[in-house]
């Protein structure tokens, strides 16, 4: 089966709505983080044949367990590829992401990316978490630090009804609240 048809088949079983100008975003994106692969170490090069099932859609089932309403401030920690991030930004166009990365060449592809998709609803924050002053309502954080670590250090970022939804594993999200 296509990727195109993978994404379209989610969002129909999941019933969220996806339009064609999404699933081609996504697609793209998709090839992006393939081809930046071969130059930078953005993924494992062995996640990449199951990079839709495994980052995409991994991503893409925080809107499975939680709402992310309109106008929402979401911040991505760690945003490494951009997953969850950017998949959250285009199905969710709604919402403001600001992706969080440490490294510059990643930050540099996240840019890159923002500008590629035109996505509107993203910026980059090249830095730490730790250096940023603004809080958010939601904060996704996949694959870094232990969850009690990740804890300490987003619980003040959060507005006062703010949510952690830490990727503790694959297809699994701990809803952290404040």
């Amino acid at each position: 089966m296509d990727n195109r048809k993978i994404i379209k088949e989610w969002f129909y079983e999941n019933k969220i709505p996806v339009t064609d100008v999404q699933i081609a975003r996504f697609i793209n994106y998709i090839e992006l983080v393939k081809d930046e692969s071969k130059r930078m170490n953005l993924m494992s090069k062995k996640d990449l044949p199951n990079i839709i099932e495994r980052h995409l859609l991994d991503s893409l089932h925080a809107l499975t367990v939680y709402p992310f309403p309109s106008g929402a401030s979401v911040a991505d920690f760690g945003s490494g590829a951009g997953f969850p991030g950017i998949p959250i930004a285009i199905a969710c166009p709604d919402v403001n992401v600001t992706l969080i990365e440490s490294r510059r060449l990643k930050s540099l592809f996240l840019k890159k990316v923002i500008d590629h998709l035109d996505l509107k609803n993203v910026k980059v924050f090249h830095s730490r978490l730790e250096n940023l002053t603004v809080k958010f309502d939601i904060v996704l954080a996949r694959a870094i630090y232990k969850q009690e670590r990740l804890r300490q250090m987003v619980m003040p970022k959060l507005s006062p009804s703010g949510v952690l939804l830490y990727f503790a594993k694959y297809k699994s999200i701990k809803i952290i609240e404040k």
